[in-house]
């Protein structure tokens, strides 16, 4: 069964709990299956900086001024919890966790850092290491569904690094396990496959139709990995209509089969767009799910 759901981040109305309930209630509305908690309270980065020792968030900027640790407690799991309980078994509930690539590689490394550089093996392993922790922290509240995101990989990541980073921070995750990496993945679909432990690569098809050429059928089947189809944008708030997205997954299932493919959303996060937007480009992704039965069987 292919499933709706998002990529992460929605608009931000209001603050605190009342940002994650707006968030929520648009997606429950929409009718999207498995949902996020918006991650509203800040950006991807220092959402986890915040308490990961070894980080220092000041007036917007994300720096890594000493030895990266696990965190002891996270604030995630507390929004995580609090989305579930609107949800009320409505929809699940997917934690989205900042890959350990993004999270070094949009991070100033101060000089006080026990680090060599950008480079440095260590420095991913410290960074992998925290999120496993910060993984299973929230897997003990009963979370199942976990995307690990690494906008980073098509921006120039090192990626002969990434894979055992992002290995070792899956590595005692049960349930699903996504990754989302957007933008045009030509230079390193070959490494993205290639991570043991993921069950789901989360993809750009919309903006970025290129994708469809380089993310072979034959490759994904021969590693093991079914796909999450973006197919609407996070580009522009212009709302696709119905048969515009039907366009983008028939596509899919006509490259990929039906079998390949895990869940459907848009290319990337939305916190950018305008709230009516994306309420609406939701909302016209799960019709088009629901007029596609005859094609899903």
């Amino acid at each position: 069964m292919i499933k709706t759901t998002v990529i992460g981040s929605i608009p931000v109305v209001g603050e605190g709990t009342n940002a994650i309930r707006t968030a929520v209630n648009d997606q429950l509305e929409a009718g999207i299956e498995v949902i996020s908690d918006g991650q509203t309270r800040k950006d991807m980065v220092a959402y986890y900086a915040d308490h990961i020792p070894g980080f220092k968030v000041e007036d917007g900027r994300t720096q890594i001024v000493g030895r990266i640790k696990p965190p002891e407690e996270t604030p995630v799991s507390k929004d995580l919890m609090f989305a579930k309980n609107l949800a009320k078994g409505r929809a699940e509930v997917k934690a989205i966790i900042t890959g350990p690539v993004t999270m070094v590689f949009f991070s100033e490394l101060s000089p006080t850092a026990p680090y060599r550089g950008f480079r440095d093996e260590a420095l991913y392993r410290d960074m992998a290491e925290a999120l496993a922790v910060e993984a299973d922290l929230i897997q003990k509240e009963g979370f199942f569904y976990f995307q690990i995101d690494e906008p980073s990989f098509s921006i120039g990541a090192p990626m002969s690094l990434a894979k055992a980073a992002i290995e070792k921070t899956i590595w005692g995750i049960r349930g699903t396990k996504a990754l989302h990496a957007c933008g045009n993945l030509k230079r390193t679909f070959a490494d993205i496959v290639k991570i043991d432990g993921l069950d789901v690569l989360s993809l750009a098809f919309k903006d970025y139709v290129s994708n469809f050429d380089t993310v072979e059928r034959r490759v994904i089947e021969d590693y093991s990995k079914r796909l999450g189809v973006g197919c609407v944008s996070s580009l522009e708030n212009k709302v696709e209509d119905v048969d515009t997205i039907r366009g983008v997954v028939r596509k899919a299932l006509g490259v990929y089969g039906v079998d390949n493919i895990a869940w459907i959303h848009p290319d990337c996060g939305q916190r950018a767009l305008e709230r009516e937007a994306v309420r609406s480009k939701l909302k016209n992704m799960v019709l088009a799910l629901k007029g596609m039965e005859a094609e899903l069987r």
